[in-house]
């Protein structure tokens, strides 16, 4: 398995630490069991069907903000002159 970063807040990542502790495991560890039971679980269209039923309320108020205020930080990037330009 390769190395995976995951940045997160300090205190979820303590509570993160205490939590795969307690459980007689480390972080690492416990995420490698969740990574590998996950993989094992199905086909890739299944688990991203379950991905998706989870997120779904999520990724809709997701979609409606995009509708209500447009891309966040679209407006640098429509903005944003050309490596070539004369700025």
């Amino acid at each position: 398995m390769t190395n995976l970063t995951i940045r997160m807040d300090p205190k979820e990542k303590d509570e993160l630490m205490a939590w795969a502790s307690f459980r007689g495991t480390n972080v690492t560890d416990y995420i490698k069991k969740l990574v590998a039971a996950d993989m094992a679980s199905g086909s890739p269209e299944d688990r991203a069907a379950a991905w998706f039923r989870e997120n779904e309320a999520a990724l809709a108020a997701e979609a409606e903000m995009i509708d209500a205020h447009g891309i966040p930080g679209s407006h640098l990037a429509l903005n944003h002159p050309w490596p070539d330009a004369e700025v």
